[in-house]
């Protein structure tokens, strides 16, 4: 299973949510690899550390930017389960074809980062995706919240997940890297 975390530049917990779903992924018995498609390659950087802190299992990690993407995927879909692909937050050719590729989009979101005008772009890429890739699961997932959101704070990131085509916004909240939120989110993503 191909899975695109994506979202727009400056989102908190994007690399988090990759890091941690491939990790746990792994932890399940699965071959994973975490593909970093990002210039700044952190997803890669964290495997490096995690291996060099004994951190088990160790994942396998990849940067591939430029458009050898979709042809590289092809060819790593065969040694692995389940691909992870930390998406570079702008609208590039690597975050498209990312898209277009996998099975889910798992999208992080705070609530203060839901307004149209700032995140159209994001929007638009999503929806784009969806007309090439008509079988494409979104799920919107609150993260870097402090305690419960507020009422106003769901209803503002309901609406903005509407905006999406066949979008769904996890139940599970993710505060900083948890490992239960994470576990959580594991299970929403993996067991639907």
């Amino acid at each position: 299973m191909i899975v695109a975390i994506a979202g727009a530049c400056g989102v908190a917990g994007q690399a988090i949510v990759a890091n941690n779903l491939a990790l746990l992924r792994a932890r399940a018995g699965r071959r994973v690899l975490l593909l970093d498609t990002a210039p700044r390659a952190a997803s890669c950087a964290w495997c490096s550390e995690m291996a060099a802190a004994g951190v088990k299992p160790q994942l396998a990690a990849r940067a591939i930017t430029g458009r050898a993407l979709l042809d590289q995927l092809e060819l790593l879909r065969s040694r692995y389960n389940d691909i992870v692909i930390d998406t570079e937050g702008r609208d590039t050719a690597d975050s498209r074809a990312a898209l277009i590729a996998a099975r889910l989009a798992v999208v992080p979101v705070t609530p203060g980062q839901v307004d149209l005008g700032s995140q159209y772009q994001l929007i638009a890429r999503l929806n784009a995706a969806r007309m090439f890739n008509p079988g494409l699961r979104v799920l919107f997932v609150l993260v870097g919240v402090d305690g419960a959101p507020s009422d106003e704070e769901r209803a503002a990131v309901r609406a903005f997940v509407a905006r999406v085509m066949s979008a769904t916004l996890a139940g599970t909240i993710i505060r900083g890297a948890a490992p239960a939120d994470m576990d959580a989110l594991y299970r929403e993503v993996f067991n639907h």
